[in-house]
């Protein structure tokens, strides 16, 4: 009231600009509890839409926890019947394996047999058809032998029997035997030697399949008149072999693949398809038991190949 009292004793001019003033302050609260009003109603209604939507989204990724947790469920499942299924698929081929190897032993023996007791000279047919079944028959054999080997693998099973030898024998062992089949398809094998002896610490046995395979294929897929050379040397410790074929090639796309289980090329000019598709995925099991490398260089199609492989000379901590 003596505020009032005070700003009425005042001169006009005064008394409506300290009016005037006090209006505005008197607005500007009022204005300002307003604003405060509706921002604390907006934030609440933010909060509350917040509120809800975290409600939402939790219920939506409890929903997909447990879809997940159900996928993951189905998965382990999954992932024990495949496992199942790969055991047996495993027991089947050891089995198939060696159950056939004895029949096959067997036709063998049989027309060996035949062989020696069919008459010379007029017998020429008998003897064709006794030495087309021995072909037959040494072929399955090594079907036979490569999918036991592949069933080794699988269960785990495939050992390494690690021993000082000496490679240039071994080279000159499958060499001699490889030179045989060459020379029936009119194939000229070069071997060109190392001019020191080469001492390795692998298995002798395993790495005489890596190289009876290698050339068998290069024998397999090169042309009559062809060349295949082989050349073996040492290099940071390891031996490194190579054997380059003039065969039909293999396409860029094709050469990642060629080690891989059972795969055959589509590509192949040849038109040749003759196995299982296993030789060079044993191999390459192989080749890496003994912490080395394998792999394969070609142009392309009609260019030939290169296969080569390195192993260390000297005991690893994979083979020790």
């Amino acid at each position: 009231m003596l505020i009032i009292e005070y700003i009425r004793q005042l001169s006009y001019p005064i008394y409506y600009t300290v009016l005037t003033a006090a209006l505005l302050l008197l607005t500007f609260w009022i204005a300002r509890r307003f604003a405060m009003r509706k921002m604390k109603r907006v934030v609440m209604k933010a909060e509350h839409n917040y509120q809800q939507q975290i409600v939402a989204l939790q219920m939506q990724l409890s929903g997909k926890v447990s879809m997940l947790e159900s996928m993951v469920e189905k998965l382990k499942l999954s992932n024990q019947e495949l496992n199942r299924l790969s055991e047996i698929r495993s027991k089947f081929m050891s089995i198939v394996a060696h159950d056939l190897r004895q029949p096959l032993t067997s036709i063998q023996g049989f027309t060996s047999v035949l062989m020696m007791d069919s008459p010379q000279g007029g017998g020429n047919n008998e003897q064709m058809a006794l030495n087309n079944i021995l072909k037959a028959t040494d072929n399955m054999n090594q079907l036979m032998a490569d999918l036991m080997d592949i069933s080794m693998i699988e269960s785990g099973k495939f050992k390494m029997d690690f021993k000082n030898f000496n490679f240039n024998q071994l080279l000159n062992d499958v060499f001699t035997l490889q030179q045989v089949n060459a020379q029936k398809k009119g194939i000229f094998l070069t071997k060109y030697e190392y001019p020191n002896d080469v001492t390795v610490f692998a298995d002798r046995f395993r790495i005489s399949q890596v190289l009876n395979n290698l050339l068998g294929n290069a024998i397999k897929f090169s042309p009559q008149g062809g060349r295949i050379e082989i050349r073996y040397f040492v290099q940071n410790g390891s031996l490194v072999c190579h054997i380059g074929d003039e065969g039909p090639g293999i396409a860029y796309d094709e050469q990642s693949k060629i080690f891989q289980k059972f795969h055959q090329s589509d590509k192949d000019r040849s038109g040749r398809k003759q196995g299982w598709g296993l030789g060079l995925s044993i191999a390459q099991e192989i080749v890496n038991a003994h912490n080395g490398e394998i792999g394969v260089d070609s142009p392309g199609l009609g260019q030939g190949a290169l296969f080569w492989f390195r192993i260390p000379m000297e005991p690893t901590a994979y083979s020790a």
